[in-house]
């Protein structure tokens, strides 16, 4: 490419000064009052442009091929940050600039009508996004660890807001706990390795991982998968996410889900893949583990919950699980040397990384339009909203149908292609028995999750857009303001548009792969009938002719004479809210089915008329228990208060008592060190 370094200049000189000078702005306009004229409005729109830009970073890196670095911050010669943007940096930043831009479009009508004053909260906003970026661009320890902190500390703050309920508190303190146990075992591994390298650059790192001894290489791993698989939500570390996705802000929520938990992804491929990689089998059979655990656990929580935003956030957690079995086939697939098949398979995984951050986000934002317009979640208060919102009918609908891998949506292309990374993994004759059928057997549970998702959407479409309204709320319903629409708009777009061009994108993406990998790479491997990107659908031709057959139906529809209307036939009754499915007893054979793994709990309480038998009122409830939560950690809780009324005893309040304590560890140093 001719211009190439002219580009390359361009984005190191001007779209990363602009990124920065945009955020800084930003944040300053969020520390404004609140006027009749928002500045808060307005520094959203400023996060918007600044997320364009990143967006056009990214698309910089890809196009010219080359990294872009920089260095701020320099103090005697040593730079707080250095940051470095090669090929997979521009994936996660074109993720995070797409559902960036949405997401902070659609905030501008979802907070307009805030309450007037300062909110400080709102500087956090584009400090996230700003952190999110340099997570992705980091290129030594110090300046990772820095925006690993940032990150988690402005999207706790996000989550609480301002006047937080008990319920929001506790959802963020056990949000900030995780996720500084998880910086906690980052710091360790990243300790090990600069002690080996003699500096905190990532590409020592990566140059002293190969002379570790493998005991140590196999700690640092266990470490790096603790830290990352955390903060991305995998199972069993999951238990913060579906409490903090529902309860903060939407557009919060959709760059949670859709970015922030993808940072812990792009942890585990950089350093699990690029620096540590290749290592032994068993790491990816633990990844894959995770992963299907993760997949086929996600979605069954997911569908017996009613309260829509929690719904999702159980869905990334399916989905999360999904990337980390392409990943752990990758990672299969090095150990063996089998290079194109474990780009096959890193392309599958990086694939639905973007195809999630674009679906995901839009139907968070579909969700926070519901909750605008009906004041709840619950889906069993939900209910023919199609009529009264088009357009969040619509996008919820688009990204319902990717999410549950529906052709020729994005979700369908990533999917297919993680499904032919298994189906590649089982027949690789250079892995063991076990890999191999380890691999087998999570195409049948990748298979059960596929079809878990799709009764998943079509519930949680049917109660919230379909049939009647089943609350005075839903029947007042009006659409969504016009920046919201726009956005969900866009993003469903995208998610389309991505679709149609599955092959070209993942042709891209699979460069991207081979230039982690080394060896043929992705492009090579296209030609094998099984594994290759050829058995990738023709998404294009596929798409017209579905295109086609709606436009047939739809002319010839209209060409028929206007059919009689009449309500729905009901033995004679008028139709009600009360004769349709809930969101509970839909999903009622998929919970006793499964009640050996959701062990559901019900309660009925009958009240009779007095002196007869025939019933005045009937009260359910049931829910589904969360074994991880209940068996895991429910003891480390209890253990951590025992720990905790331990030492309240033994802080007495005491000067002898403390001074006591002192000269005991001063004489047990002493032993020691003789």
């Amino acid at each position: 490419m001719p211009n190439a370094p002219a580009l390359a200049d361009f984005a190191s000189g001007g779209l990363l000064p602009s990124i920065v000078a945009l955020i800084g702005l930003a944040a300053l306009t969020a520390l404004a009052p609140r006027t009749r004229i928002t500045l808060h409005g307005l520094s959203l729109a400023l996060s918007a442009l600044a997320c364009l830009v990143i967006f056009a970073l990214g698309v910089a890196v890809l196009v010219t091929g080359e990294p872009v670095t920089a260095r701020f911050g320099s103090v005697l010669g040593f730079a707080l940050i250095d940051v470095r943007f090669d090929s997979l940096s521009a994936l996660f930043l074109i993720a995070l600039g797409a559902a960036g831009a949405g997401s902070s479009v659609y905030g501008i009508g979802y907070t307009a009508h805030g309450s007037p004053g300062v909110d400080r909260t709102a500087v956090a906003y584009p400090i996230f996004l700003a952190s999110l970026a340099l997570v992705f661009g980091s290129n030594d320890a110090f300046a990772f660890l820095l925006a690993w902190e940032l990150m988690a500390l402005s999207s706790a703050l996000l989550v609480v807001g301002r006047r937080p309920s008990a319920e929001v508190a506790r959802a963020g303190y056990l949000y900030l706990v995780l996720t500084h146990l998880a910086t906690a075992a980052l710091i360790i591994a990243f300790a090990i390795l600069a002690s080996a390298a003699g500096s905190t650059s990532f590409g020592a790192f990566g140059r002293a991982a190969a002379s570790l001894p493998p005991d140590v290489r196999d700690v640092v791993f266990a470490l790096v998968l603790v830290g990352f698989a955390t903060k991305a939500g995998a199972i069993p570390l999951h238990v913060w996410l579906p409490r903090a996705h529902p309860v903060a802000p939407s557009h919060v929520s959709a760059l949670m889900s859709g970015v922030m938990i993808k940072a812990g992804i792009y942890g585990i491929v950089r350093f699990g893949l690029e620096i540590l990689g290749p290592g032994p089998e068993w790491w990816g059979l633990l990844v894959l583990g995770i992963g299907v655990a993760s997949a086929v656990l996600g979605v069954l929580y997911a569908l017996m919950e009613h309260d829509l935003k929690r719904l999702l956030a159980f869905h990334s957690i399916e989905n999360i699980g999904i990337i980390l079995v392409g990943v752990g086939v990758a990672l299969l697939a090095s150990a063996d040397g089998a290079t194109a098949l474990a780009a096959l398979a890193l392309t599958a995984a990086l694939f639905h990384t973007l195809n999630h951050a674009l679906f995901k986000s839009v139907l968070f934002l579909a969700a926070g339009s519901i909750q605008s317009a009906v004041g709840s979640r619950d889906l069993n208060a939900l209910g023919g909203l199609a009529r009264a919102m088009p357009v969040t009918a619509l996008a919820f609908g688009i990204g319902a149908a990717a999410i549950s891998g529906l052709p020729p949506l994005n979700g369908f292309a990533s999917e297919w292609l993680t499904f032919q990374g298994l189906i590649g993994a089982g027949s690789e004759a250079g892995l063991s028995l076990v890999a191999r059928s380890g691999a087998l057997l999570a195409v049948a549970g990748l298979g059960l999750t596929t079809a878990l998702a799709v009764a998943c959407f079509v519930k949680a479409t049917g109660m919230s857009f379909l049939g009647l309204p089943r609350g005075p709320r839903a029947t007042e319903a009006r659409e969504a303001a016009a920046s919201m629409g726009v956005a969900m708009a866009g993003l469903a777009a995208a998610c389309i548009g991505v679709g149609v061009a599955a092959g070209p994108v993942s042709g891209v993406i699979g460069g991207i792969s081979r230039g982690m990998l080394g060896g043929t790479g992705a492009t090579a491997a296209m030609s094998e009938p099984v594994v290759g990107l050829d058995a990738l659908y023709a998404a294009g031709p596929l798409a017209a002719v579905l295109l086609a057959v709606a436009g047939g139906v739809w002319i010839v529809g209209t060409r028929r004479r206007a059919a009689r209307r009449a309500p729905t036939w009901t033995c004679g009754n008028v139709p009600e809210a009360a004769f349709e499915y809930t969101a509970t007893s839909y999903a009622k054979l998929i919970r006793l089915y499964y009640g050996p793994v959701l062990r559901p709990e019900r309660e009925i309480a009958v009240e009779l008329h007095p002196g007869t038998p025939f019933p005045r009122a009937v009260r359910y409830r049931g829910e589904v228990s969360h074994v991880i939560d209940e068996r895991l950690y429910g003891p480390l809780l209890r253990a951590s208060v025992a720990a905790a009324q331990l030492v309240r005893r033994i802080q007495s309040g005491s000067l002898q008592a403390y001074l006591a304590y002192a000269v005991v560890a001063l004489v047990v140093l002493l032993l020691v060190a003789r």
